[in-house]
């Protein structure tokens, strides 16, 4: 089942199919630091469990599809943090919507799923995966013949099939019950008419506004009781998930005196060895921290160091060690060509049964791939015309059938090494042949740029590196801060009579992963969320990583709900203290239109301006130059004719209103457009929206953080 293999290698598709769309999966490494909780679920939702089991094996199967996907052994742990959060994300939203999906009776009939796969109304996913290229047609049979075969397939194929199935199956479910949400917009001609006129209606009117600026912060005086007032009336906005500030040092391990002399005595010497080496290439792969590079660079690209020496040198020169960004590097000047920058050609690939990437259904041996090549080649040669043809009906390159064979310009080295100099080595409107391990290629070159300077350059590079016992000396002096510092008054006492630096990271999540300066911070994080450490905590131990030790002290502790007030007091000082100046501005303006409500009047009394608004429209967010506005448009719309407002608190100061004229729309035929509109919006918003409100009702437990 080669079909298998080929959607396997497709980047990211499998990710895809099994409804996880992230960019990297990795397997996290044997599950550590569990005891005590063997017990614990990693999850539970609305009473459903979540076990480590279930989660890693879900994990593990990503992880086994992404390497064959990425070639990789290896991910990054950032990767690992992506894997962890959107595999539990898919958990709980299968979870959350099996149960929706159930209680709605929403299922994919097996004549449905027929029909997805050969059937009329095939699903995406089969439409771009098994398309013959040079038909354009569905290959139906061999979606049969591979659902009529899974029998005879190897497990992993099983496997892998299995989730296609699934996908497409879980993507038709979700459809039907987006489109059920949608369907149910209903808007009756009321309220169509309501938001036609909320669109087209608009009033004409002036304004005087008085900003909160113009109240000194020194004149207003906060009580405890103007802070438990505004939060008891604003208490749900401050519904809260858990998370922890804290402050830390770091001590960074970086080489010493000793490090660079000792470095410098190795360096030496092999550059003594390097100037009489008869095999460069291989002297750089033993000794080099990077591998001997035999492509040619342009001006620009060396080390700066050296780039314009090597330029003006001769091949054979070589230049004694430097240092470039953390690593001692010396070179050789290996050869010198003049090559262009980059190229245009055009191709046709012509595989055979062995070659790298060749399909299933390619027969042909290497000897008949060559005679097929050299005849057309002969034919091209003759007229170019039918090259364009012969590549959209013969080239197994599968984008031969849009491009006709055309690869566009690309950069000099970027293709494989025997395409690319026969590109270099051939005249623009030569037809050449050649071969690669993807088969054999009939090129025809269509351009170049001007040849340009470049040159091959034999680089060793060993990088500096602290030694064992400067990391030993470094994790000393982290040790002695940690254990001599045991108080916050301690901590900070020491960083500033020390010249330290601390750093803050705030709002930390229970399942973050990096913090500023610090990646793969789990540990330190995990600290931070233990039942054990509470605020102003100091961590005894000394956290490690990578070239750096950590001292941590927690500087505020979150709990998931509403937060207290006083964790807020800081943070609400701003709208407390306007909602005080906005009181007394209220009070003031009272007074003046109490006398007298003509606006220039007052606008002079309060040394402002009255702004005139020619055009304000409810539906809109901004209040001419004033910006957003709210309160200021539902009052002004709420008012009549020639009349003036009451003092209207807003976000930037307080407003008084008159209104010159409410200009009414004309009245409209019939609404469709309006509906048509409004449940396009909806239809939009509705699969989204309806799944989040599921999730924030829904009772979610989530114990990972135990677990990694």
């Amino acid at each position: 089942m080669a079909i298998i293999g080929t959607i396997r290698k497709r980047s990211g598709l499998l990710i895809i199919l099994i409804g996880i769309a992230i960019a990297g999966f990795v397997l996290q490494d044997a599950f550590k630091s569990t005891k005590g909780f063997k017990n614990k679920k990693l999850g539970i939702i609305n009473g459903t469990d979540i076990t480590y089991t279930e989660f890693e094996r879900k994990m593990e199967d990503q992880v086994a599809q992404m390497k064959q996907q990425q070639r990789k052994e290896n991910l990054t742990s950032q990767e690992l943090f992506q894997v962890r959060q959107n595999v539990w994300n898919q958990l709980v939203s299968d979870i959350l919507m099996g149960k929706e999906y159930e209680e709605l009776s929403i299922e994919v009939s097996t004549e449905e799923m027929n029909d997805m796969f050969y059937g009329k109304f095939l699903h995406q996913f089969i439409i771009q995966n098994f398309t013959n290229p040079k038909t354009g047609q569905v290959d139906r049979q061999r979606v049969m013949s591979i659902i009529n075969g899974f029998d005879q397939m190897k497990p992993e194929e099983q496997k892998n099939w299995k989730s296609i199935e699934e996908y497409i199956k879980t993507e038709r479910i979700r459809t039907k019950y987006n489109n059920l949400i949608a369907k149910s917009f209903y808007m009756p001609k009321a309220f169509a008419k309501k938001a036609y006129e909320a669109q087209n209606d608009f009033a004409k009117c002036r304004l005087v506004s008085v900003d909160y600026s113009t109240v000194s912060d020194s004149t207003v005086k906060l009580t405890d009781k103007d802070y438990e007032a505004y939060y008891e009336e604003h208490k749900q906005e401050f519904e809260q998930e858990p998370s922890r500030d804290i402050d830390y040092v770091m001590f960074e391990v970086l080489p010493s005196k000793e490090d660079v002399e000792a470095t410098t005595k190795i360096v030496n010497n092999v550059f003594a060895d390097f100037q009489t080496s008869d095999n460069i290439p291989e002297y750089v792969n033993s000794f080099s921290d990077t591998r001997y590079d035999s492509t040619f660079k342009k001006r620009g690209v060396l080390p700066y160091s050296i780039d314009s020496a090597v330029f003006n040198a001769s091949v054979g020169a070589i230049f004694p060690p430097f240092m470039d960004k953390g690593s001692f590097k010396m070179a050789k000047l290996m050869d010198v060509q003049m090559r262009p920058d980059s190229m245009k050609a055009r191709h046709i690939l012509l595989s055979f049964q062995g070659a790298y990437g060749a399909a299933e259904t390619v027969k042909r041996t290497k000897d008949e791939a060559k005679k097929i090549a050299d005849s057309l080649k002969i034919i091209i040669q003759k007229d170019t015309a039918k090259f364009s043809v012969f590549a959209a009906s013969t080239s197994d390159d599968p984008s031969a059938k849009e491009n006709k064979g055309d690869l566009g310009w690309f950069e000099d080295q970027k293709m494989i090494s025997s395409f690319n100099e026969a590109v270099l080595k051939g005249k623009v409107g030569e037809t050449v042949v050649v071969e690669s391990p993807f088969g054999f290629h009939i090129i025809n070159i269509t351009g170049k740029k001007a040849p340009e300077k470049k040159v091959r350059v034999a680089l060793i590079s060993r990088s500096l590196e602290a030694s064992n016992q400067t990391y030993k000396n470094v994790f000393a002096q982290a040790n002695k801060f940690a254990s001599e510092n045991t108080t916050v008054e301690q901590f900070e006492a020491t960083i500033k009579k020390e010249g330290l630096n601390k750093r803050t990271a705030e709002y930390i999540q229970p399942m973050a992963d990096n913090i500023p300066g610090i990646e793969n911070a789990r540990e330190l994080v995990r600290w931070s969320f233990n039942e054990d450490t509470k605020k102003n905590d100091i961590s005894k131990q000394v956290f490690e990583f990578d070239n750096k030790f950590v001292v941590a002290v927690v500087k505020e502790v979150r709990e998931k709900g509403i937060a207290p007030l006083a964790q807020l007091k800081q943070r609400l000082e701003f709208v407390v203290k306007r909602d005080k100046k906005a009181l007394i501005i209220q009070e003031k303006l009272k007074t003046a239109l109490a006398s007298n409500k003509d606006l220039n009047q007052l606008a002079v009394k309060f040394n402002t301006q009255v702004d005139t608004v020619a055009q304000l429209n409810f539906a809109a967010y901004n209040v001419g130059r004033k910006g957003y506005e709210p309160e200021v448009i539902g009052t002004t719309f709420s008012m009549k004719k020639d009349a003036v407002s009451k003092p209207i608190k807003g976000y930037s100061g307080v407003y008084v209103v008159c209104v010159d004229d409410i200009v009414k729309a004309p009245a409209a035929k019939d609404y469709t457009m309006v509906k048509m509109q409004m449940q396009g919006m909806f239809q939009q918003r509705a699969g989204n929206d309806a799944y989040k409100a599921i999730q924030d009702k829904a009772k979610i437990e989530d114990n990972r953080i135990f677990f990694y």
